[in-house]
């Protein structure tokens, strides 16, 4: 497969760590969903058919490299799914979920967080980023992070990542998050034209978004792959995840591959970087992949812990009560048995702890 003039070689996922992954009902991953198109219906005829899903996901850059190559590379396919993935704003991600556009959606798990608090039945299913994967650039003249105080950095949208991301990076230095001035803005282009334009001073950027930055003389002042968020939370409704259990399974399994995969097989990750983000460049698809070295998870279980960050902070935003326990909104494989992977050995279900780490 050719990704921008590159060429890739699938390899077998035998280097997977751990022997085992996960085994699935297959009664349960085709033909159970009770929509109609790409929801969890079987597309190819025989034994080894194929579920069709599509995962929309909320952030250009690298952070979500484990779908590009779950695609790329064919190991969705090889767990039993024939899934396509499309890039919505931050904004649009429930809405593309609860539409039916998409069977599962990715991004900060706060924004799923606020949609239960608002009434909707959503289920965590999968965690694969558990720390912010941001970094802060600054113009000329910034030398720390209390140089901000009094300044105006560039934000995207009310509620995202960058915005809990500036407000922890300010409080672990001790800085009250309200002496920074906020200039909201729609897309990461407009972040980068502020920067370049004097209005504002800093922004936080995923890498390898903001690498022209360094033509104005940007730099990189801190990362915050050290601090705790909820990234890469993957979710589905309540009532698909009850319908589709094994289709469920299989993307947890297929996501703890391509965590895998991702580690193991660097050119193929940074080739697959750049195919779905075509303003990158090979100089800087390195730089991002160095990094999220230290932000994606070994495996793809959701961390309760985590969640239960991410409903405290929806809950402050609207003024509500955030549940005492978080267990009813993360998905559960028990129940989910014996079955077999298309084309694979059977494999036991304990590997990926159920969906839920303790």
């Amino acid at each position: 497969m050719k990704f921008a003039g590159r060429l890739i070689h699938k390899r077998p996922l035998a280097a997977i760590a751990g022997a085992a992954l996960v085994t699935i009902l297959a009664a349960c991953s085709s033909g159970s969903s009770a929509s109609s198109t790409g929801s969890g219906q079987a597309t190819q005829p025989g034994s080894a058919s194929l579920t069709s899903l599509t995962v929309a996901y909320a952030a250009p850059g690298a952070g979500f490299s484990d779908l590009y190559v779950g695609v790329a590379d064919g190991i969705f396919q090889k767990y039993g799914l024939n899934v396509k993935i499309v890039q919505v704003t931050p904004n649009n991600l429930i809405p593309t979920l609860l539409g039916g556009s998409a069977q599962i959606v990715g991004g900060v798990a706060d924004t799923a967080a606020s949609a239960i608090l608002g009434g909707e039945n959503l289920k965590y299913i999968a965690l694969t980023q558990g720390t912010y994967n941001l970094q802060l650039w600054v113009n000329k003249g910034i030398t720390s992070v209390h140089d901000l105080v009094g300044k105006t950095v560039a934000l995207t949208t009310v509620g995202s990542e960058v915005v809990f991301g500036l407000n922890a990076l300010l409080q672990e230095d001790g800085i009250n998050p309200s002496s920074v001035g906020r200039k909201f803005l729609v897309t990461q282009a407009e972040e980068l034209s502020a920067m370049r334009s004097g209005a504002a001073v800093a922004a936080l950027f995923q890498p390898p978004n903001a690498q022209s930055l360094t033509k104005i003389g940007s730099r990189v002042l801190a990362s915050l792959s050290n601090l705790p968020f909820a990234v890469g939370a993957y979710t589905t409704t309540s009532s698909y995840a009850a319908a589709n259990s094994g289709v469920i399974a299989k993307f947890i399994a297929a996501e703890k591959a391509n965590l895998a995969f991702l580690r193991s097989n660097p050119q193929q990750t940074m080739a697959a970087i750049q195919h779905y983000n075509s303003t990158s460049t090979a100089a800087g698809d390195k730089i991002a992949y160095n990094f999220f070295l230290n932000v994606w998870k070994k495996d793809p279980a959701v961390d309760p812990s985590l969640i239960q960050a991410a409903f405290a902070r929806a809950a402050a935003s609207v003024h509500k009560t955030a549940p005492s326990s978080v267990a009813q909104y993360i998905f559960s494989l028990d129940g989910v048995t014996a079955g077999s992977l298309p084309g694979r050995d059977p494999l036991e279900l304990g590997e990926i702890g159920h969906g839920v780490r303790a």
